[in-house]
């Protein structure tokens, strides 16, 4: 394992623990402040919005001036932003909050993952990328289950301080990427100017326009994740219908949440060699799709958290394909740049999602919104085995679903051990 990784790894996990620690009990904090299903998807929405539209000028900024320095730009604006939302009180605070949280995201979404894989090919790691953002979602997800516990028991004393010690996490990771993010300086051909702004977001949308695999990767990602989200707003309402209020069983629904998305970066690493990068994609899609219309469908509450654990495996088959798949697209000096290309189009999915989605909760119930996600998955995963079998039989590239050589992927991705090198 090289030195990069290792320190990936510990960044990845601590800076996604913090982000994600409210997440078991965020939703019923909205509620707690007045807001309703509605207002509290909007203000979620917001939080996207700003991404979409800082997204691409921030992975720029990361590619221009140093991965390291947008990182760090990132922590600490975010730290501020969750100390901002531990004093909330309504509606307005909690958007003034979700922009500066949004704008603080946007810093670190490509920056990081650009600078892991950058770091790795320089220190003679050649090996498929998917083997490493798999191993850090798993990493993630293990710390992420502790931390979901621990939410819940804080947020049911206090959701103030639960706030303020995911918000601590952000200066942690700060500390550690001062001391051991090493970043070399960036170098540019004799021949070609420095690169601005300006240059870098035209030739991120340049890629886009240019690369098939790009646009696939976007046009999936805005479908799959406006299909999801939007049921991150809604399982702790949905769950404590059926169970009653408890903020700490939420916490435990979270870990388990976490526990499931493990398992399925577990069976990339069989499914991969075998299936391909499209296949992947297309079994996840109609996996969430069949569990989503279990949970939709259910009356009782093992059924109803049944489905919302057993769909989450399919995040685990698939993020980690999004992400190496995309981070090939690129050239190192634009690689955080594109990352956050396609990263655009996840928010912008997730915000319209949350707010068609949290109507049809709010009008119509929760059911009725899981019911349509699970549609919208299955119809999903349809069109995409369609297009790859007629790209097949027409004799063009059935890109990314041609299954990769078995040499290339490790058998076990999620090992936190030294990886075998492969020639």
């Amino acid at each position: 394992m090289t030195p990069t990784e290792k320190t990936y790894y510990s960044l990845s996990g601590l800076y996604q623990l913090s982000s994600w620690f409210m997440a078991p009990v965020y939703p019923l904090f909205l509620l707690s402040r007045g807001l309703d299903v509605l207002e509290a998807s909007s203000v979620l929405a917001i939080y996207l919005v700003t991404i979409f539209l800082f997204e691409v000028p921030t992975g720029a900024i990361a590619d221009v001036f140093g991965r390291r320095v947008s990182f760090l730009a990132s922590c600490a604006i975010r730290f501020v932003a969750f100390l901002l939302y531990s004093q909330a009180e309504g509606f307005a605070d909690c958007v003034f909050a979700e922009i500066l949280d949004g704008f603080g995201t946007t810093l670190a979404s490509g920056a990081l993952d650009a600078w892991a894989v950058d770091g790795v090919k320089s220190e003679g790691d050649e090996r498929p990328v998917d083997r490493l953002f798999a191993r850090a979602q798993s990493l993630t997800r293990a710390s992420m289950i502790a931390g979901g516990v621990l939410c819940g028991y804080i947020a049911t004393y206090s959701f103030e301080v639960a706030w303020q010690v995911a918000g601590c996490g952000f200066l942690v990771c700060a500390v550690i990427a001062i001391r051991r993010m090493d970043e070399p300086p960036i170098v540019t051909a004799p021949d070609k100017p420095p690169p601005t702004l300006t240059t870098t977001v035209r030739d991120g949308f340049a890629t886009l326009a240019d690369s098939p695999d790009l646009r696939f990767l976007c046009i999936a990602s805005f479908v799959l994740v406006f299909a999801i989200l939007p049921a991150h707003m809604t399982w702790q309402s949905r769950l404590e219908e059926l169970a009653g209020e408890s903020h700490a069983l939420m916490g435990w629904v979270w870990a388990g949440v976490n526990l499931f998305a493990i398992v399925g970066t577990t069976l990339l690493g069989w499914l991969l060699p075998i299936l391909g990068r499209r296949g992947v994609l297309i079994a996840g899609c109609f996996w969430r799709g069949a569990t989503f219309a279990v949970t939709a469908a259910a009356t009782s509450l093992p059924l109803a958290a049944g489905g919302w654990l057993l769909q989450e495996i399919g995040f685990g088959l698939t993020e980690p394909v999004f992400q190496s798949w995309t981070s090939d697209q690129a050239s190192s000096e634009k690689r955080a740049t594109v990352l956050s290309v396609r990263q655009m189009f996840v928010t912008l999915g997730g915000s319209a999602g949350l707010l068609v989605l949290g109507w049809v909760a709010r009008e119509h119930g929760i059911p009725s919104a899981w019911a349509l996600s699970a549609a919208i998955l299955i119809a999903l995963g349809a069109v995409l085995a369609l297009s790859a079998r007629g790209s097949k039989a027409s004799g063009g590239s059935a890109t990314g679903l041609t299954p990769l050589p078995p040499a290339s992927i490790p058998p076990a991705i999620p090992e936190v051990g030294d990886a075998p090198r492969v020639a």
